[in-house]
């Protein structure tokens, strides 16, 4: 059994895409270089010090506590465009007919059958966001659905 303990270098990426700041990240995916790291044949996962520089061949890593600390502790009125349409292989961003406004605090939860699921609206449907099977995508998937709604991750 595979634990994950950060993103994977394509979460990571979408993070990136979001506009998410690559200094947020507490560790960071490092190509090979030494004789048995290259053996092994996959990148290596490090802790990132608050000092390093990461080189254009790394890759940042968010881990759950990381991401925890990213994601808005409370959202007030912010108006929602766009959600998630489920489709065969995961979801897709799409404009919504109906807008609503996300308030409330925010909560990850495991909401059982194995997902987890991130919430800021405690009464209803609405502030409900797309659910995983991993907490660490539930939280990447809220990212990327409040970047697509023009919420801007590094005026925070």
């Amino acid at each position: 059994m595979k634990t994950n303990i950060a993103t994977d270098k394509l979460q990571s990426a979408r993070l990136l895409q979001c506009g998410v700041d690559p200094e947020t990240a507490d560790m960071f995916y490092q190509t090979p270089i030494t004789v048995s790291q290259k053996r092994q044949g996959e990148d290596v996962l490090l802790i990132k010090k608050s000092d390093a520089t990461l080189y254009d061949t790394d890759t940042p890593a968010w881990s759950l506590s990381s991401l925890l600390g990213l994601v808005p502790k409370t959202i007030s009125d912010f108006w929602m465009t766009k959600w998630f349409v489920p489709i065969v292989d995961g979801f897709q961003i799409d404009d919504m007919e109906n807008p609503y406004q996300l308030s409330g605090d925010f909560q990850l939860l495991h909401i059982g059958g194995g997902k987890y699921q991130v919430e800021y609206d405690w009464d209803g449907f609405r502030g409900k966001l797309p659910q995983s099977d991993n907490p660490i995508e539930a939280c990447v998937l809220a990212v990327e659905l409040l970047a697509a709604n023009n919420y801007k991750f590094n005026e925070i």
